[in-house]
Order: structure tokens, then C-alpha cells, then sequence
């Protein structure tokens, strides 16, 4: 299964992508949305994470531009963020993703939400 995490932090980019990795996952990492999109075209996968606080087009954009796009709207999209509020929920929603998971997280929990959309798609 491959994975794509965008991210701008590096380092949040390099744990999430070494605990993927360790759970068997191919993972590609994004820095904008941007490259995002452009590696989500040449890839194909199997679903996507977010970070919602990125410079130039923040992670509920992309997620919009994402299930709004032919060839990827049925990616899965799960949102990490350090937002919280019932507002940036609801924000989450109505943009299309598929989850929505507060940093910081519990490793297995960000496991098996993957698990579980992965098979349920």
C-alpha cells in the first residue's frame, strides 16, 4: 500500500514516514500542496495524510482540490492537525476528507484509522 503524507514540518514528515515504513507501507512525502498533487498523479495512492497548517495552500484547500479531481477524488484523505475546535472539524468535513486526527497523535491510532479506511474502501 502506498502512502502519501503531506507535511512542511520535515521532521514531523520524517517520524510519520518511519513509522509507515516500519508497518510495511510504501510512503512518499509532499512538502506543499503543490508537490502533493503532482506526486498523487504519478503515483496512485492508496491514500493520503494532511497536515492542515501548510504555507501557500493549507491541507483543507488541497483536500477540496484533491476530491474535486477525476483521478483522485476517491483517495481516502485524513487530516492531522494540531486544530481542534468544532469549527475546523466541521471545515474538515465539508472539504471531503475521510478522517480528521489531532496532533499530536498515538502512532497506533493513526495505524489503525489507515487500517481500517484502507479495508473499508
Amino acid at each position: 500500500m502506498k502512502i502519501l503524507v503531506v507535511e512542511d514540518d520535515r521532521k514531523v514528515a520524517g517520524f510519520i514516514e518511519q513509522g509507515l515504513k516500519e508497518e510495511g507501507y510504501v510512503v512518499d512525502i509532499a512538502p506543499d500542496g503543490d508537490e502533493a498533487t503532482i506526486l498523487a498523479h504519478v503515483y496512485h495512492h492508496d491514500i493520503i495524510l494532511l497536515d492542515v497548517m501548510m504555507p501557500n495552500m493549507d491541507g483543507y484547500e488541497l483536500c477540496r482540490e484533491i476530491k474535486s479531481d477525476a483521478q483522485l477524488k476517491d483517495v481516502p484523505v485524513i487530516l492531522l492537525t494540531s486544530l481542534s475546535s468544532p469549527e475546523d472539524i466541521i471545515k474538515g468535513l465539508q472539504c471531503g476528507a475521510d478522517n480528521f486526527i489531532k496532533k499530536p497523535y498515538n502512532e497506533k491510532h493513526l495505524i489503525s484509522r489507515i487500517d481500517y479506511i484502507l479495508a473499508n474502501r
